[in-house]
């Protein structure tokens, strides 16, 4: 994308199906994980850091909201019974040609359970966790 051009507008792409999902949804942790940084005494007063890369939460995760339509509870079945092979991308392409970006996770599951609120303004929020991300 071009270098000053936000990721805005991005479209879903679930088990190679774009999905049409309410704007402004889509959030994602890329699953970098944490460092626990942590004080070593060397005597005295004296300490130094000590620093470990934490792999237990190195875990792609992105969400984002759907509109309640019919057809939309059998696909929701689907993403369940798919634990661990989910595929989800975000692409954004730039105007005129720019650079694009696409966000891609895999292995995903559909890891929370699905409230869905049936109503006009009603939105079904959708919770996957798997991979980490990779930037194509």
């Amino acid at each position: 994308m071009a270098g000053n051009t936000t990721l805005s507008v991005p479209g879903i792409i679930v088990n190679n199906e774009p999905w049409a999902i309410v704007p402004n949804s889509f959030k994602y942790d890329g699953g970098e994980g944490s460092t626990t940084v942590k004080s070593a005494s060397t005597g005295g007063s004296n300490v130094e850091s000590v620093h470990s890369e934490n792999a237990e939460d190195k875990i792609g995760k992105c969400s984002f909201d759907i509109f309640l339509k019919a057809g939309t509870d059998a696909k929701i079945a689907v993403l369940k019974a798919n634990i661990g092979a989910n595929s989800i991308e975000a692409i954004q392409r730039a105007p005129a040609g720019g650079d694009s970006q696409t966000l891609s996770f895999n292995n995903m599951s559909l890891c929370s359970p699905v409230e869905r609120e049936a109503s006009a303004d009603g939105t079904t929020s959708l919770e996957f966790e798997g991979d980490p991300m990779s930037i194509q």
